[in-house]
């Protein structure tokens, strides 16, 4: 919500604004992940982008309607955590370009 704020504040195109609500999350769960000594969640599950992607457009089609600002934040954060959830307990994942062999690890 703080990238997609920014974005606003600054009159940036809502494109933009979303891209800055994706990157400020993504590199917020990094960071989260490498104080915790693990290997950052969003390079083991890339649902995670999309997920901020999605609660974006939410964000932006809601104002466009004219819901007040208060409940379409609450609105796109609950969205997002329930995507991830879901995304979660049943294993959703975007379609593989390509895989690795499992020799190619070594």
């Amino acid at each position: 919500m703080v990238g997609i704020q920014t974005g606003i504040a600054l009159e940036l195109h809502p494109v933009i604004s979303i891209a800055l609500g994706t990157i400020t999350a993504c590199f917020g769960g990094v960071i989260r992940d490498i104080s915790l000594s693990n290997i950052p969640l969003n390079f083991q599950e890339e649902i995670y982008a999309t997920t901020c992607i999605v609660g974006g457009i939410v964000f932006f089609i809601l104002l466009k309607v004219g819901v007040p600002t208060m409940p379409v934040e609450v609105i796109c954060l609950i969205t997002i955590v329930v995507f991830r959830l879901l995304s979660v307990k049943y294993h959703w994942h975007l379609p593989v370009i390509w895989k690795v062999k499992e020799s190619e690890h070594s």
